[in-house]
């Protein structure tokens, strides 16, 4: 029992109250500290869930204009095959018309350039 008049007497003593302001001064500032690093921790994840974003809707764009660009090559490709089949057509019609025009004793002029 006579430890605890000493602690409360201690307190109300100058070199008390100086040292619960400090005691009180560094528990505010580490307050302050964790506030600031909690701000910062806030800014970078914000920037990166933005950042992330951004490369999903770049990575998005990319795979767009990959695909568009095989559909215009597949339209492109088959544009000239169906123009070499449709040659290969007309010039195994063009020889059969002939043939039939021979087989009648007949012929047609063929232009030679």
């Amino acid at each position: 029992a006579a430890v605890m008049p000493a602690l409360s007497a201690m307190k109300n003593t100058t070199a008390g109250r100086v040292a619960r302001r400090v005691e009180e001064d560094n528990i505010r500032a580490q307050y302050v500290a964790d506030a600031k690093s909690y701000e910062l921790t806030a800014m970078r994840t914000a920037w990166f869930e933005a950042n992330t974003k951004r490369q999903m809707e770049r990575l998005h764009r990319l795979e767009q204009h990959e695909q568009k660009e095989e559909l215009v090559q597949a339209n492109k490709e088959l544009v000239l095959i169906r123009r070499a089949r449709l040659k290969e057509f007309l010039e195994a019609e063009a020889r059969s018309f002939e043939q039939q025009l021979n087989d009648m004793g007949l012929a047609f002029a063929k232009q030679r350039y």
